[in-house]
């Protein structure tokens, strides 16, 4: 029995206070986001006696040593927490921009372009039965006039949002670099502290928050590093490495679609970037493929509109005895707008004067049937917008659910159990209590012995 017996109960008590601190900053955090749970690592101190051939030391040890605390964390479900978070921000955005087409196009509806096609063509009709009547002329102007105006009104909601899609790229990608030059700050700070021996929990903690962010913005990945830095990257480009930051801008016009391409690139050289996840990569998705292949379809019912009219315009009579001009001008939903035509210059018959049948405004009446004609096309536009709608959701919603099993998974080792930490926090009690026992014991030993020796 020997003083360097006090050394051992001294270490079990700082070990047994550290732990019981430790417990204590785990459940009160409990509630805190983006925390981490930690445990205490220790380990055995061996003697210090050097052993030799000849000689043999009755020593048992020097107690224990705190070699820190480590957090709590499975990498592998770190990361697919990380992708499956990008993917469903994609996945979500996508779905988003579909549903703002699909109400662009308020359909079913009286206000919507089906029921402005019915009216144009039922107007011919009543023409077809009054071929003389100036005022079921002026009639099919007004309503071939509303058509243009619908078509050209749906086109340009598609382009607002378009452009307003636009504008959510430039601020995500804007918030993308905040959060990458935070990451690098970050980065900087906790190699310091390795360094310097201080503990970087805190700080690991408030980075993976801003990680976890970018994974939800454009889908980075974080892969550690032995200095304890994180290094992302995004389709295989370094956005942070360190301390050094490569910061993201968007080339490609700011109005459209039709207009050029949108891309992510490096501010710096220029140099593409492929973002396929997080609301960037869905916003790319609806700038580039969602709006611009709606609007292809769009114009395509406009030209047919235009091109079936103008047709059946030029097949027929107007009320001067001359064959019909063209009724629309324009080949796109953006342009497609009236000829100029008078009420006369309807051509409403398919013989010059002094016959007035009407047939021509009756064959006119009947494109509405046709199995290629614009009607057709444009139902089968909603439809797929419709189909595409309910796709998207539901795709969205199967990654929103991964996602949420990712993080449950995740939270499931990293987050703070109450329970658990109580546990703990009764072990280390009981064993401040028997290191305290301890000393005491050796205490009352040492003064038997000093008063044997007096």
């Amino acid at each position: 029995m020997s003083s360097s017996s006090l050394s051992i109960g001294l270490s079990a008590l700082q070990a047994a206070q550290r732990g019981l601190e430790l417990a204590g900053q785990n459940i009160s955090n409990v509630n805190t986001p983006g925390y981490t749970r930690q445990r205490l690592e220790q380990a055995a101190q061996a003697s210090t006696d050097v052993p030799s051939m000849f000689g043999r030391t009755p020593a048992t040890g020097e107690g224990v040593v705190v070699l820190g605390t480590t957090r709590i964390q499975d990498q592998l479900l770190e990361v697919r927490a990380l992708q499956t978070r990008g993917a469903s921000a994609a996945a979500g955005f996508v779905a988003n921009g579909y549903s703002m087409v699909e109400s662009a196009f308020g359909e079913p509806g009286d206000t919507g372009l089906q029921a402005g096609l019915a009216e144009f063509w039922s107007a011919w009709g009543d023409l077809a039965t009054d071929p003389s009547s100036s005022a079921a002329r002026t009639s099919v102007l007004e309503q071939g006039g509303r058509l243009a105006a619908s078509f050209r009104e749906l086109s340009g909601r598609l382009s607002t949002q378009w452009g307003g899609t636009r504008e959510a790229l430039n601020a995500s990608v804007a918030t993308a670099n905040r959060l990458t030059a935070d990451v690098a700050e970050l980065n900087d700070a906790i190699r310091a502290a390795k360094v310097a021996g201080s503990s970087t929990a805190e700080l690991e903690d408030r980075r993976g928050q801003l990680v976890s962010q970018l994974g939800s913005v454009v889908g980075a990945v974080a892969q550690p590093m032995d200095d304890g830095t994180v290094t992302l990257s995004v389709g295989g480009s370094v956005l942070v490495s360190g301390n050094h930051v490569s910061a993201l801008g968007v080339s490609g016009p700011s109005t459209g679609p039709g207009t050029g391409s949108v891309s992510v690139v490096f501010a710096a050289s220029g140099t593409p970037v492929t973002v396929s996840a997080g609301e960037v990569g869905g916003m790319l998705t609806t700038l580039a493929d969602t709006i611009p292949s709606v609007m292809t379809r769009l114009d395509a019912v406009a030209a047919g509109v235009a091109s079936t009219v103008n047709a059946r315009q030029a097949a027929g009579y107007d009320a001067t005895g001359s064959l019909g001009g063209a009724f629309f001008s324009g080949t796109t939903a953006a342009s497609l707008q009236l000829a100029g035509l008078t009420a006369a210059g309807v051509a409403a018959s398919s013989a010059p004067p002094p016959a007035a049948d009407g047939s021509n405004a009756d064959a006119m009446a009947a494109s509405s049937e046709l199995a290629s004609g614009p009607d057709s096309l444009y139902r089968d536009l909603v439809v797929s917008v419709g189909v595409q709608v309910q796709g998207a959701t539901r795709r969205a919603d199967v990654q929103s659910a991964l996602a949420g099993q990712a993080e449950s998974a995740r939270l499931g080792v990293s987050s703070v159990s109450v329970d658990e930490e109580m546990v703990s926090l009764l072990g280390y009690q009981h064993a401040y209590e028997a290191a305290a026992r301890f000393v005491s014991v050796v205490d009352e030993t040492l003064d038997t012995l000093m008063g044997m020796a007096r």
